[in-house]
Parts: structure tokens; C-alpha cells; sequence
């Protein structure tokens, strides 16, 4: 039995602890965002761009609050499934990412947090950049060093780390099951 084939299939999930954090900070940054906007404590010294920023910050953290606490509240299946075969994140799309077509498996850092990030093939990292969000989202990764796409275990189960070791591990069991095979040799012509 070859080592591909011990490799048990994870399906991971969300976790309630870090979901909660999330929405704690998220809460936390819109009323702070609000207090300024909004001047609730007459500050006199505020500029137009203090202001404008602000109310931008208040409709980003805004969004990102209602949209952890839809997650909270509604999402309870799996979102990031990894077997032999690939890699399946279904907040990024519904196809796997078979590990064969994976380059190279690396992490990107911003302050604690770990993002792991997987170099693919150009022809399948096409695949993932179709409509015009996913363009100018892959753009930002690019300009901020992360060139690739990007699994981000914030809100998961599993941390950065861990999830990095184990797609690592994954990555070399399939790419090690798929060179095992013998490759078929084309009969000479006579």
C-alpha cells in the first residue's frame, strides 16, 4: 500500500471560538468607525478625508461583521476539503485543485495570521480567475506578494500551520502517486 493511500480525506469546517472572535473585532471596528463618522464625540479637529475614510471603514468592517455573523448563524458543512486527488475550497470555487497541477506550496504572513498559497499551473490558474472579482481580488494578491491562490484558515478549524504541514504532506503523497505510474511508452513504427 503506498503512503497516497493512508492518507485519510479531511473535510474542514468552521470554528465557532474563532468565528466569534472575528465578530467580536468586527463589531468592535464598526462602532469605532461609527463614533468617528458619525462625530459622536464632537471632535472639532476631524478633516473631510478623516471623515471619508471612516465611512469607508464603516461599510468594509460593516460587511465583513454581517457577513461573519451570516457564517455563524448559517453555514454548517465543510468548506475546505483535501484528499489524495486535491485540494477543494468552496469559498473559492466548487472544482478541486488536483495536486499535480499544484507548483509549489507556500505561506504568506500578515501580522499572526498564515495564509497558505498554492502556485499553480497557468492553464488551471486561469481557470480561477474568471469574472471580474476574482481579477481584481488576484490583482491585490499580486501587488501584496501573494501570488497565487490563496486558502485562508481564518474562521476554520484547523490554524495556517497546520493546514500548511498538511497540504504539504498531501501535495507529495499525489505528486509521488501520480509519478509513480509507468509511463506508457508509444510503440515503435516499423
Amino acid at each position: 500500500m503506498s503512503v497516497s493511500q493512508n492518507l485519510p480525506n479531511l473535510a474542514i469546517g468552521h470554528s465557532l471560538a474563532r468565528l466569534l472572535k472575528i465578530l467580536a473585532a468586527g463589531v468592535l471596528m464598526t462602532l469605532v468607525c461609527a463614533a468617528i463618522a458619525l462625530n459622536w464625540f464632537q471632535i472639532k479637529t476631524l478633516t473631510p478625508f478623516q471623515i471619508t475614510v471612516c465611512y469607508v471603514g464603516l461599510a468594509l468592517f460593516g460587511f465583513v461583521t454581517l457577513r461573519t455573523l451570516w457564517t455563524l448563524l448559517f453555514a454548517r458543512a465543510p468548506v475546505v476539503f483535501i484528499t489524495r486527488v486535491g485540494i477543494r475550497d468552496t469559498r473559492i470555487a466548487d472544482d478541486t485543485i488536483a495536486w499535480r497541477s499544484v507548483r509549489d506550496i507556500s505561506v504568506w504572513q500578515f501580522r499572526n495570521q498564515k495564509i497558505v498559497v498554492l502556485k499553480l499551473d497557468p492553464l488551471v490558474a486561469d481557470r480561477f480567475d474568471v469574472g471580474f472579482l476574482k481579477r481584481i481580488i488576484s490583482m491585490m494578491n499580486q501587488a501584496i506578494g501573494a501570488e497565487g491562490v490563496l486558502i485562508n484558515p481564518s474562521g476554520l478549524t484547523m490554524d495556517g500551520e497546520t493546514l500548511l504541514e498538511t497540504c504539504k504532506q498531501y501535495w507529495k503523497a499525489g505528486r509521488l502517486a501520480y509519478s509513480g505510474r509507468a509511463p506508457v511508452e508509444p510503440e515503435p513504427v516499423s
